[in-house]
């Protein structure tokens, strides 16, 4: 028997479906994504970086190292005449912006420079990365949720959707639910994206594909990492090339237009080989068998 619950989620998966089938309506885009966050090390001398990574093949980074509107002592001017010149473009950022997040009684001003220097460099999400372990409670997720909705409010007159990306600690629970929950049922859709890190959900034990049936349409972002196999002693692995790794990604990518996914970024945190041969390899495997 399917219970009134049960046919509502059911309609909603259709739905969301439905919606995906229609043109240029959640879209994934087959541009070579890379979070820039992996080649971290490197990005003291920024204009090799760049160029390897372009020759890589990848044409799409999601930035960090967003610091008083500046990156790596350049100008956002200058950031985006680099990446230009690269034939690198930047649809997301990661900018870890700790009064908007915390901040009692924060007045927005350094939300709407952000915006400012987003649209400059032509990004079409601003994402919130991280949260420090100080402010993990349930009520910090709640205020959290709070301040994405409003500044999704803001950055939506720009043309610009607002997004969160997860870790694992998401997924500890506040009572009978997890914090990710916190977040999704507490944030406008039209105006609050997420970015699903697949291997921090992994990490956590959860299955990707059962998120986006519950939240369909809500992850247009995703960020490809895999995972080696567990160690003697059963810890989980570390992040490791695309398709290296033991995440199974065929039933995820199954389900993107589930997921409403439209970007994909690459992003490796440690390393067995030089990172720039590591990201040639990821981005090898990922044009011959994930975004197709």
């Amino acid at each position: 028997m399917v219970t009134r619950r049960k046919f509502i989620q059911q309609c909603s998966v259709l739905t969301a479906v439905s919606m995906v089938n229609t043109p240029n309506l959640f879209k994934m885009h087959k541009d070579l994504g890379l979070q820039l966050y992996t080649v971290r090390d490197e990005m003291k001398d920024i204009k090799n970086a760049l160029a390897k990574i372009s020759a890589a093949g990848y044409t799409n980074l999601e930035l960090f190292g967003y610091n008083n509107r500046m990156f790596f002592g350049n100008t956002v001017e200058q950031f985006a005449s680099m990446l230009k010149n690269n034939n690198l473009k930047t649809v997301s950022g990661h900018y870890g912006l700790a009064d908007m997040l915390h901040a009692p009684g924060y007045n927005w001003d350094t939300w709407k420079y952000l915006i400012e220097d987003a649209t400059t460099l032509g990004n079409k999400y601003i994402t919130i990365p991280y949260l420090d372990d100080k402010h993990r409670t349930g009520d910090d997720f709640k205020r959290v949720a709070e301040r994405l909705n409003k500044g999704g409010e803001l950055s939506k007159k720009a043309g610009i959707a607002t997004a969160y990306h997860n870790h694992n600690f998401e997924f500890e629970k506040e009572g009978n639910i997890t914090k990710y929950e916190i977040l999704l049922n507490n944030t406008d859709p039209n105006l609050v994206k997420f970015e699903m890190d697949l291997y921090w959900v992994v990490y956590a034990d959860q299955n990707p594909v059962e998120w986006f049936k519950k939240y369909p349409g809500r992850f247009p972002m995703w960020h490809i990492k895999d995972m080696e196999k567990p160690d003697a002693s059963g810890a989980k692995g570390q992040t490791c090339e695309v398709g290296k790794g033991i995440i199974d990604w065929k039933p995820i990518f199954a389900a993107k237009a589930i997921a409403g996914l439209e970007y994909t970024f690459v992003e490796q945190e440690q390393y067995r080989h030089p990172v720039f041969d590591c990201i040639k390899t990821s981005a090898d495997y990922m044009k011959k068998n994930l975004l197709k």
